[in-house]
């Protein structure tokens, strides 16, 4: 009984994940996405999911057709391929062709010798609309129509997504009719019906002359709209939402999507975040928004080795690829030379769809990967999301948080703890607004603002002795690095290190001068 209750937790969180992602792409994908969402998988292969694949038909159909319809036929219907033939025709005055006179004479000689000629020989250029160019862009017209009208038959059960689709859909139908019923489209139209587009292209591709056309352009989107391939895994280039695991993870997959549009989503919301703050490419998510009155960066990435531009100080070691991260849109870097002394970590974030398992023992894993990463990227704090959690007790938002204890020692600026959520696909979405706006506001307060490094460098008086009876070096300094964090210095020495070592003094580049001693300062 419980291993089939599980099965339908399972079940029904798995088609949620799917109506949600599919909800919020259609909301997204042209004012806020900018129709760039493809890039984002444009190498991953699809699995054989419906819903997915009816999305990559949406966008497939939505970029295709809008490129058609708005860019290609339009300077087809400017710049028409007209073929030029000539016509003789035995006219009487006024003619409509050129007069052949020593045709016409000759024939008036020979059949009424001494008349004048009464029927004139003449020569008549005419234009004609029915080329192989033309009857393509009909034909291809009416394929994409065709594909336009069976894509509209095809319903989803929530009636938003059918409200979204049918708005696009219909939209595109219009204007390919509008492009059907034009002078030369009605002329060639029963003729496109019963042509094989691929022969037509080939025709047409060796025929073209060089240089810049509209029908070539045609040619081109034409095989850019075959390769695309709906419901095929293909070596071939495809629009899809999947990524390059095994279909058996495809759910997880989503689970870790899913929470990326939903941030984006209630940023958009928050009116935090502009289509131009929007960078999408392969396997990467990432927008600079607005919160508290400061400018941060979210990433998801999906292949690249570290989710942010920040580079791992450890040699020879595995590379870290959380979920997600969230920076200052502008991070303190400390550089000298081009080489990068330090650079303000971010706050990372995972998402774990652990569905079998107890908690807290299925998420031993994840915090132990996750404490690695921090290691790995320098970071202090780190968030993890999982379905199957308790919920946070009372008014909180965390389920609960790994930290050190606080016996052990440890350096000040070592602190580090990881948060848990509880995200499922079923929480209400004023629920999941509310954990979201919490995560955002933890990574802010992780994310301080940063001054940028001052010398704060102060000697160790001689007379100070410890319990051990040692004093400390004359040219001995205690260097804060408040730009870190505090609580965060070095001790250095003023001879070897102040303005010459970069690893220890982070104000090399700046004209100062480095702190002396008040005897060796010259008396005035």
């Amino acid at each position: 009984m419980v291993l089939q209750r599980d099965e339908t937790l399972v079940q029904a969180w798995s088609q949620q994940l799917q109506r949600r992602v599919m909800r919020l792409l259609l909301q997204h994908d042209t004012a806020l996405f900018r129709q760039q969402f493809r890039l984002f998988s444009a190498a991953s292969q699809l699995p054989q999911m419906p819903l997915l694949q009816q999305y990559d038909h949406y966008i497939k159909l939505q970029f295709f057709s809008n490129e058609l319809l708005d860019d290609i036929l339009p300077r087809i219907r400017r710049q028409l391929s007209l073929k030029t033939t000539h016509k003789r025709l035995l006219e009487e005055a006024p003619t409509r062709g050129n007069v052949d006179w020593t045709r016409t004479l000759a024939r008036a000689q020979q059949q009424w010798p001494g008349q004048p000629p009464l029927q004139l020989l003449t020569r008549v250029r005419q234009r004609d609309m029915e080329t192989p160019e033309n009857v393509l862009a009909v034909a291809i017209t009416l394929q994409l129509r065709q594909e336009l009208q069976l894509a509209m038959n095809i319903h989803f059960e929530d009636e938003e997504l059918n409200s979204l689709e049918r708005q696009f859909f219909s939209s595109a139908d219009e204007r390919a009719q509008r492009e059907l019923a034009s002078s030369y489209a009605r002329q060639l139209k029963e003729q496109a019906r019963h042509v094989t587009i691929p022969t037509l292209v080939q025709q047409v591709a060796s025929s073209l002359k060089p240089g810049p056309s509209p029908y070539r352009d045609l040619i081109h989107w034409w095989r850019r709209f075959s390769r695309v391939l709906i419901g095929r895994a293909t070596t071939e280039q495809a629009l899809a939402l999947s990524s390059t695991r095994s279909d058996e993870k495809t759910t997880a997959w989503l689970y870790e999507l899913w929470i990326a549009l939903e941030l984006i989503h209630l940023l958009h919301a928050e009116g935090a975040v502009q289509p131009q703050d929007m960078t999408i490419a392969t396997d990467l998510l990432q927008c600079t928004f607005s919160w508290q009155g400061r400018r941060f960066r979210l990433l998801y990435n999906r292949q690249l080795d570290t989710s942010t531009s920040y580079e791992p100080t450890w040699e020879h070691a595995p590379a870290s690829r959380p979920d997600y991260s969230i920076e200052r849109a502008e991070p303190l870097v400390v550089e000298y030379r081009g080489e990068n002394i330090w650079r303000e970590p971010p706050v990372i974030l995972d998402a774990k769809y652990y569905l079998s398992g107890s908690d807290p023992a299925n998420t031993h894993s994840p915090i132990k990967k996750m404490l690695g990463d921090i290691a790995l990227l320098g970071a202090h704090t780190g968030a993890l999301f999982f379905p199957r959690l308790p919920e946070p007790k009372g008014q909180q938002q965390i389920t609960r948080t790994i930290r050190q204890k606080a016996g052990p020692y440890r350096p000040a600026a070592s602190e580090q703890q990881i948060h848990l959520y509880h995200i499922e696909p079923t929480l209400p979405v004023p629920q999941l607004q509310q954990r979201l706006r919490a995560i955002l506001d933890m990574a802010a307060e992780q994310l301080p603002e940063r001054a940028q490094p001052v010398c704060q460098g102060t000697f160790l008086t001689l007379d100070t002795r410890n319990a051990a009876g040692t004093r400390p070096d004359r040219r001995t300094l205690l260097c804060p690095k408040a730009h870190i964090g505090p609580g965060v210095f070095d001790i250095v020495n003023a001879d070897t290190d102040c303005l010459r070592n970069p690893r220890v003094c982070h104000v090399i580049n700046q004209r100062i001068d480095p702190p002396t001693l008040m005897e060796e300062r010259t008396p005035p």
